[in-house]
C-alpha cells in the first residue's frame, strides 16, 4: 500500500472535513472511493453533495438516495449499470423528463 500526501489550503481542508463528517465519511474513504471509481469508469463519474443548512429537508432526501445506492452497491457483487443508476437518481431528484 502506498501513501500519498496532498497539500490543501487550511480553509479547504477544514471545509472538506466538515462536509465529509456530514456525510459520515473520512478523507481516506473519500479519496479511495473517488480514485477507484475514476479508474473504473475512466472519468470523474459522480456528483456527491453535502446538505446545506437552509436545504436540510431536500438534502436529507439526497443523502437517503445516496445511502440506498450505496447499500445496493454493497449487496451486489455483479456489474452495476451506473448510467441506469444515475438516471434513476436524477429522475428521483428532478422528476422524469421526456
Amino acid at each position: 500500500m502506498k501513501t500519498i500526501s496532498i497539500r490543501l489550503e487550511d480553509s479547504i481542508y477544514e471545509e472538506l472535513g466538515n462536509m465529509l463528517d456530514e456525510m459520515g465519511q473520512t478523507k481516506q474513504t473519500f479519496y479511495e472511493t473517488f480514485t477507484r471509481t475514476a479508474l473504473r469508469e475512466r472519468s470523474i463519474p459522480f456528483i456527491i453533495k453535502a446538505p446545506l443548512a437552509d436545504q436540510s429537508n431536500n438534502n436529507n432526501r439526497k443523502i437517503e438516495a445516496f445511502e440506498r445506492l450505496e447499500a445496493i452497491r454493497r449487496e451486489n457483487k455483479k456489474e452495476i449499470d451506473f448510467n441506469k443508476e444515475r438516471e434513476e437518481a436524477m429522475n428521483e431528484k428532478y422528476g422524469i423528463v421526456d
